[in-house]
C-alpha cells in the first residue's frame, strides 16, 4: 500500500512537470544531440517519502552537474534540498540529499535522449526538535533529456532513494533545465565525413557504367559498353548472311576439292546460328533433256546437303533441297564459259543479330 501511493502520487506530479518541461522545449527548437559537454541543471523537485521517515512529501529544488566521460558514459553529481514537515506536527525539517554515481546515455530516439544511472548517495533529516535522520543510500535514476537551442536542455527524472537498513524507498521526481558549457552541443546531423559517405552512397555507380546504383536496372554491366539510362546495354541490330555457291563439271553430282573450304564456312555459319536454315538449290546448264537436267539439279543439291550432314554435323531437317533443272541460268548457255557458270548449287542463309555497342 505504501508503494502504490507514493507512485501513484508521484504519476501525478510526474506527468504535468514532463509535459511542462517537454513542451517548453519542443517549441524551443528541433531536437539535437549532446556531444558530451559538461552539463549544470536547476531542478524543480517533488520529494515523496516513505512512512518510515514521518515525513511530508514536499517539493524542493536539486541542483545538477553532468561530467563526460567517455561518448555515452558520464558522472551524474546532484544536490537536493527539501523543506518537509513532520506529519501531524508544524515542526519543519530540512532535508539534504547528495549523490554521486555512473550515468549511461543512450542513443536518441525520435530528438529524445534516455539515459540510467546509478550511485551512492548521502541523506540527512535535521528536524527541529527532534531526532535527525542521516543515512547514506543506494540510488537508481531514468530520466530522458531534449536539446534545444544551441546549449539547452530539458529533462525529466524518475530517481530510487534506497537509504541503508531500510526496506522502504524514497523517490524523487525532477524536472529541469540545463546548459551545456564549454563547445555548443551539436545538431543530430551527420559528419562532414558521413554526408560525404552517405552523398558517395547515394551517387555510387558499381559497374561503373555511368548510372548509378540506384537507376540501374542492369547492374554488372562493363564499363566499355554503351548504356540507356537505365544502365543496360544498347544493342544495335545487325544483318549476318552467307552464301555458297559450288559449281559442277558437266554432268557432275561430285564436289571438287576447291569448294571444301567454302562448305565449312557454310556449316560453320549454321551451327553458330542454330536456329536458321538454308534451302540447298540445284541448277544445270540447257545441255540434254529437261527430265534429266532436273534429276541432276536435284543429286548435286543432295550431295551439297550430304556434305554439310556427315562431314559438318548439320541437322538434315535445317537443310531442304529442291532442284530447278535449266529453268534458272545466271549466264547465258550459247558459250562455254556461260554453261559451266550455270551448272551450279546455290544457299543463301541470314540472320539478324544484336550486337553489344561500344562505347
Amino acid at each position: 500500500m505504501k508503494t502504490q501511493k507514493v507512485f501513484g502520487s508521484s504519476l501525478k506530479t510526474l506527468i504535468p512537470l514532463g509535459l511542462g518541461s517537454m513542451l517548453f522545449s519542443a517549441s524551443a527548437g528541433m531536437a539535437q544531440e549532446f556531444n558530451n559537454s559538461v552539463i549544470v541543471s536547476a531542478d524543480a523537485v517533488n520529494y515523496y517519502f516513505n512512512d518510515d521517515k514521518g515525513q511530508n512529501h514536499e517539493l524542493g529544488y536539486q541542483f545538477g552537474l553532468e561530467v563526460p566521460l567517455s561518448q555515452r558514459w558520464s558522472l551524474d553529481l546532484k544536490y537536493l534540498d527539501v523543506n518537509s514537515k513532520l506529519k501531524n506536527r508544524s515542526a519543519e525539517s530540512d532535508v539534504d540529499f547528495v549523490h554521486a554515481g555512473p550515468r549511461y546515455n543512450f542513443n536518441p530516439v525520435l530528438g529524445f535522449q534516455p539515459y540510467a544511472g546509478a550511485g551512492i548517495g548521502d541523506l540527512t533529516i535535521t528536524r527541529s526538535g527532534q531526532q535527525d535522520f542521516n543515512s547514506t543510500t543506494f540510488n537508481m535514476n531514468v530520466g530522458v533529456k531534449y536539446l534545444f537551442g544551441s546549449n539547452w536542455m530539458g529533462k525529466v527524472e524518475a530517481m530510487m532513494i534506497e537509504p541503508t537498513g531500510s526496506v522502504d524507498n524514497d523517490l524523487a521526481l525532477s524536472a529541469s533545465i540545463g546548459y551545456a558549457l564549454g563547445r555548443r552541443a551539436s545538431r543530430a546531423t551527420p559528419s562532414a565525413f558521413t554526408q560525404e559517405v552517405m552523398l558517395d552512397q547515394r551517387n555510387l555507380d558499381s559497374d561503373g557504367d555511368g548510372v548509378i546504383d540506384a537507376n540501374d536496372d542492369c547492374p554488372n554491366t562493363s564499363p566499355s559498353l554503351a548504356v540507356d539510362a537505365f544502365g543496360c546495354v544498347i544493342l544495335d541490330a545487325d544483318q549476318r548472311r552467307q552464301l555458297l555457291q559450288v559449281r559442277f563439271d558437266f554432268d557432275q553430282s561430285v564436289i571438287k576439292d576447291e569448294y571444301q573450304a567454302e562448305i565449312e564456312d557454310f556449316a560453320v555459319f549454321l551451327r553458330r546460328y542454330s536456329e536458321t536454315s538454308a534451302v540447298i538449290e540445284g541448277h544445270t546448264d540447257s545441255t540434254g533433256p529437261d527430265a534429266y537436267n532436273q534429276a541432276l539439279s536435284e543429286r548435286r543439291a543432295l550431295a551439297v546437303m550430304n556434305a554439310l550432314v556427315t562431314r559438318y554435323g548439320v541437322d538434315p531437317a535445317r537443310l531442304p533441297i529442291v532442284g530447278y533443272g535449266e529453268s534458272n541460268p545466271v549466264a547465258s548457255n550459247r558459250t562455254a564459259l556461260g554453261r559451266q557458270e550455270n551448272r551450279r548449287i546455290e544457299a543463301d542463309v541470314s540472320v539478324q543479330v544484336f550486337i553489344e555497342r561500344q562505347r
